[in-house]
């Protein structure tokens, strides 16, 4: 685990795959999630593909800075990217988010178009108008604090299981191993109820992107009961040069089994953004 310093003085975590000369492709968290829960299996995967693989804590996670008074937007969680971008002497990277961290990658690519070579939105909205879970979400939000180890894992699973997919078993046991090592890293309810109220101030930004001219790959499942796949279908409308794929039976995760699948889509995508920055000739998507 490494840590980068941000220009305010807050401090982000955050680990790699892959070796340094290889183009940076950066994850995005969702909501409450810690890094861990971008896999390592699927990580090397998108190795493969060519990458440098940097997944991250968000603000008020993990290992990274807490805000304990709030008041913050996505629009900061976008700009926390930005930062470690800047603390990694990175000047743009491929950028990967899922669920609200999907909502913090296309606000950084709004506010800091320079930076992001592709886009990949997975099971993820322009607005809060899709969310179609959002009661489960407060609820988990909301929850007692578990006062130890093992209550945390088992609540962690119990939430857990809106996101399942409908045709492929969810991995209970990976999850279990996880849950632990959330617990391990600092676990504390604050954050992810302040990440929710950030989420909850985020107004539609759906015409606005128009603008982006980034290679963009969609990606959701026709399962999701947290975020409505129609969600996925408006991204499409409105995004310029941007794919759309649904896989049937997934939920709001990634299933092991599709890992090939949606690493190779992502790689596609992320290869377009290359040749477009260099000049290279080949039609994208509209």
């Amino acid at each position: 685990m490494a840590f980068v310093i941000t220009p305010s003085g807050a401090r982000i975590a955050w680990d790699a795959f892959g070796s340094e000369d290889l183009p940076p492709m950066v994850l995005i968290q969702g909501h409450g999630a810690q890094l861990l829960g971008w896999r390592e299996g699927f990580c090397e995967r998108l190795v493969q593909e060519g990458f440098r693989v940097i997944r991250f804590d968000n603000r008020d996670v993990g290992q990274s800075q807490r805000y304990p008074e709030g008041g913050y937007e996505l629009s900061d969680l976008a700009d926390d990217t930005a930062a470690l971008l800047d603390g990694l002497g990175l000047g743009s990277a491929h950028v990967v988010g899922q669920s609200m961290g999907g909502m913090v990658a296309q606000q950084l690519a709004l506010r800091h178009p320079h930076r992001v070579r592709s886009l990949g939105l997975l099971y993820t909205a322009p607005s809060l108008r899709y969310f179609r879970g959002r009661a489960a979400v407060e609820g988990r939000t909301a929850a007692a604090a578990p006062a130890s180890r093992d209550a945390f894992v088992a609540q962690y699973l119990a939430a857990e299981a809106v996101c399942r997919s409908t045709a492929y078993p969810q991995d209970t046991a990976w999850l279990t191993a996880v849950g632990a090592r959330i617990w391990d890293r600092g676990w504390e309810p604050g954050g992810p109820e302040r990440q929710l109220r950030a989420l909850l101030t985020t107004v539609d930004h759906d015409e606005m992107l128009r603008a982006l001219r980034v290679p963009t790959t969609i990606l959701t499942g026709d399962s999701d009961q947290l975020v409505d796949p129609a969600a996925s279908a408006r991204l499409r409308e409105v995004i310029p040069r941007s794919t759309l794929t649904v896989f049937p039976g997934m939920g709001h995760e990634l299933p092991e089994p599709l890992w090939d699948e949606i690493a190779a889509l992502l790689g596609a995508g992320a290869r377009r953004g290359r040749s477009a920055r260099t000049g290279r000739s080949g039609q994208a998507p509209r």
